[in-house]
């Protein structure tokens, strides 16, 4: 069987560093073993403001980016720099689609106290979002939260939480995102 070239697209929603969007690609490149595709600057998501909140409902955004996504495009993922929300949690780093093709994540949250951004042994804002990219990709390919607290699905209540962990799966959830891959890509003979 031959199958058709697939595509992870990484879709940046306001002022996000090229740097960033391109370490995030390299990472996911290594988790997924599947080539990225960074589009052009979508801007900032005005259509998800809620102007009662300042805040952006991640809803609106994961619905805009599926419908607006590739054909070519087996996951889409929406980096931008924008306060998250949803009706169930007053803010978010990210949130995806469960077994879905989207995902959105934010630095907003993640850049926690530029002081102590200079301080030795604190991760960097980028490695924070690589670790956000693949624990929510990893949700897209069916993975739920895992027990591991070294595992990059564990949940993270905060950013010591997020900080902690590592930007891979446990050999547990790889093998399920494995099987997920296999299932997720369509074959052609």
């Amino acid at each position: 069987m031959k199958s058709n070239p697939q595509f992870i697209y990484i879709v940046p929603l306001g002022d996000m560093s090229e740097k960033y969007l391109e370490g995030i690609a390299e990472s996911i490149e290594e988790n997924f073993g599947l080539p990225v595709k960074i589009t052009p600057n979508q801007g900032i998501p005005d259509y998800a403001l809620d102007v009662a909140r300042q805040q952006y409902n991640s809803n609106l955004i994961l619905k805009r980016l599926i419908n607006d996504a590739a054909p070519d495009g087996i996951k889409i993922l929406g980096v931008t720099t924008v306060d998250l929300f949803n009706p169930i949690f007053s803010f978010l780093f990210g949130e995806a689609q469960f077994k879905g093709k989207g995902a959105v994540i934010s630095s907003y949250r993640l850049i926690g106290n530029p002081e102590n951004e200079s301080r030795p042994g604190c991760p960097p804002l980028i490695n924070r979002l690589e670790k956000e990219a693949i624990h929510e990709l990893g949700h897209t390919f069916g993975l739920k939260h895992c027990a591991d607290p070294d595992c990059v699905m564990q949940y993270s209540v905060g950013l010591e939480c997020a900080d902690r962990k590592f930007s891979f799966f446990c050999p547990a959830c790889r093998d399920l995102m494995l099987w997920h891959l296999d299932e997720d890509i369509p074959r052609t003979v």
